[in-house]
């Protein structure tokens, strides 16, 4: 397959095309002016996003991919004012420059990520915070290319994800510089149940939608999602970490945190899981891979 990558800077969207030019894909890749593609991916064909479109233009005219894969977004679990303009512009004004490209060069087929957080409380709509509204308004977005220009989509809502040389500050880097600097990790009360999987099963998930998306009718939409073989809370995580990092074990201040507005304590299951996918590397065997 011929396949462009957003968001090919960040964790997974490197790991992605990393692992896609591995299997024999043609890999290219879409990123923010004024960044560069990690070494792993050095060297494959790449186009910058601006804000009046030309780059998405320029890329899927000129590399003409059988399936855009789109993962750039801004990721903030809670916001300021000052936010609020960034994650309209990286979460919905860049992906209608996407979707418009896409339309344009008359390339049909996208696999994009939302977040179980767009599912709080459990519901099928609900947004946790205002990313994951703006992740659903860019779904309700993608929605009107599909019915008025016949675009096919996958939509995978993605959970928390894990891996090696993760620089994403979540909690699992919190846990790895806890251990490495033997200092206690301020954590709530760890009541909440999380699916965390790890980047080759996310990735290997990514490739099987590509696969699938190609063969939806003009005009589909299908949602999935990608969870871990089992939902774990905090406290269970912390001690599946100590567990593999037993001469480096995290120290962990139990309630020093409050809990979030609008936490989620419960993971979504509201949906079928991807076809054809599921997971292989257990969160033990993960956890051994990291903090090195």
């Amino acid at each position: 397959m011929r396949v462009l990558i957003t968001g090919a800077t960040g964790f997974l969207g490197s790991n992605l095309a990393q692992y896609m030019r591995g299997q024999g894909h043609d890999v290219a890749c879409l990123h923010r002016k004024g960044t560069n593609l990690p070494a792993p991916i050095t060297g494959l064909p790449s186009w910058t996003t601006d804000e009046d479109g030309t780059g998405f233009r320029k890329a899927l005219n000129d590399f003409r991919p059988d399936t855009v894969v789109h993962l750039a977004a801004l990721y903030l679990t809670e916001h300021r004012p000052e936010d609020v303009a960034p994650l309209l512009r990286a979460n919905i004004e860049y992906g209608v420059h996407l979707l418009e490209a896409m339309r344009e060069a008359e390339s049909t087929a996208m696999v994009f990520a939302g977040t179980s957080w767009q599912h709080y409380r459990n519901q099928a709509y609900c947004p946790a915070n205002l990313y994951a509204a703006t992740k659903q308004a860019f779904t309700s977005l993608a929605d009107y290319y599909r019915d008025a220009h016949g675009l096919r989509l996958l939509e995978l809502h993605l959970y928390d994800s894990y891996g090696p040389n993760d620089p994403r500050k979540k909690l699992i880097h919190h846990l790895c510089n806890a251990a490495r600097n033997a200092t206690p990790l301020a954590m709530s009360h760890g009541e909440q149940r999380i699916h965390l999987l790890h980047v080759d099963d996310l990735t290997r998930a990514l490739e099987e939608a590509c696969v699938q998306v190609q063969s939806f009718p003009s005009g589909h939409r299908e949602l999935y999602r990608l969870p871990s073989p089992t939902a774990i809370s905090l406290r269970e995580l912390v001690t599946l970490f100590n567990q593999a990092h037993p001469d480096q074990p995290v120290k962990v201040d139990w309630g020093k945190r409050p809990y979030r507005d609008r936490e989620i304590f419960e993971p979504w299951e509201g949906c079928e899981i991807l076809p054809n996918w599921a997971p292989r590397i257990t969160l033990a065997e993960g956890l051994a891979t990291i903090c090195r």
